[in-house]
């Protein structure tokens, strides 16, 4: 793994700077080691704007010309609807305060997670071991995105509460939840949302450049490429990554973590990795994208659910399957926070 030397494509679109602590490190005690820390962008807290509220439009309606088929999303279950969020916004905002949760995604360790919440966050303008630092405004604390706790502020060790995420491509996404709704590009900024910010960061495959990152990260583990999607299951110093590329069709497995049972549910070819914490047995009993069905099975009981953990028979809160601590993200970033981190493959 490279740190990159030259000013990024980042730095064009966010006038960000490589080096130098903004004063809010010096200024408040944290739980993180701040030598891995750096400013992202000029102006402090907000310079990469939070969207808040956004506009959601049906499936080809208006203003979703920006997107194709083969661009992620991280797809929800609202209680009420169905909901994607798309990377190609995400990229640009980061951060999308909605009722009672919030989404936040990091293009540069590739994580996304969506958050439970009665307050709002924001883009601290900081990152640690590469990763988007955020801040509340109620209590302005900071947030390291993949630690899912506080490392500053009054709230310094709370910890984060996780809902269902599913990352996958739209055009899975529209299969399985056609009358989704889909956040479209009248979000009152000036940015092409067709264009992705950081250049060939994340697509190149070249040896010259696939492992470089921007920012130096705590630790250098070589085990996977810098960039290999994983899909991490976190409890307490326990951490386990599933290899995403190596569970080509659709696989359910059981992961325990520090004593707490996980089923996970991967298949590649449809880009999609979701795990819940669960000690039902529960599997697969139908996974046909084509046909828009994707139905996991309680083997001692009725009990039927989506791939979003949501209940089909039951659509209340407590019928829903609870989230899993963790998320997909890059490799290099997990290992950095996790170094004990222990690789699952197919």
């Amino acid at each position: 793994m490279r740190i990159l030397t030259l000013v990024s494509l980042s730095a064009l679109f966010f006038n960000c700077q490589v080096t130098g602590p903004d004063s809010v490190i010096e200024e408040l005690t944290w739980t993180i080691d701040t030598e891995y820390m750096r400013q992202g962008c000029y102006g402090g807290r907000d310079c990469i704007p939070s969207l808040e509220r956004p506009s959601w439009s049906e499936v080809g309606g208006s203003s979703t010309s920006y997107l194709s088929d083969n661009d992620l999303v991280v797809g929800i279950w609202n209680g009420t609807e169905h909901i994607a969020y798309p990377h190609n916004i995400l990229d640009w905002h980061e951060v999308i305060n909605e009722d009672g949760y919030t989404i936040s995604y990091c293009p540069l360790t590739g994580s996304a997670i969506n958050i439970a919440s009665e307050t709002d966050y924001g883009v601290s303008g900081l990152l640690y071991n590469s990763n988007l630092i955020m801040y509340d405004r109620a209590s302005d604390s900071y947030w390291p995105q993949m630690l899912l706790r506080s490392a500053a502020g009054d709230l310094s060790g709370n910890e984060l509460h996780l809902n269902n995420v599913v990352e996958t491509t739209w055009g899975t996404w529209k299969k399985l939840y056609p009358a989704t709704k889909v956040i479209n590009s009248n979000t009152g900024y000036s940015r092409n949302y067709t264009t992705y910010p950081y250049g060939n960061y994340k697509d190149c495959n070249s040896a010259s450049c696939r492992d470089y990152i921007y920012f130096p990260v705590t630790s250098d583990d070589d085990r996977l490429p810098a960039k290999k999607r994983v899909l991490a299951l976190i409890n307490g110093e326990e951490v386990k990554a599933l290899d995403i590329s190596t569970f080509t069709e659709p696989t359910s497995l059981t992961v325990t973590v520090n004593g707490k049972r996980h089923l996970a549910f991967i298949s590649a070819n449809d880009n999609i990795a979701v795990a819940f914490e669960t000690i039902r047995k529960i599997s697969i009993e139908t996974w046909n994208v084509e046909t828009g069905e994707i139905i996991l099975k309680d083997s001692a009981s009725d009990n039927r659910w989506d791939i979003t953990g949501q209940n089909l028979a039951d659509s209340s809160s407590s019928a829903r399957l609870k989230a899993a601590n963790g998320y997909i993200a890059y490799w290099f970033s997990l290992a950095a926070f996790y170094p004990q981190t222990e690789i699952i493959t197919g």
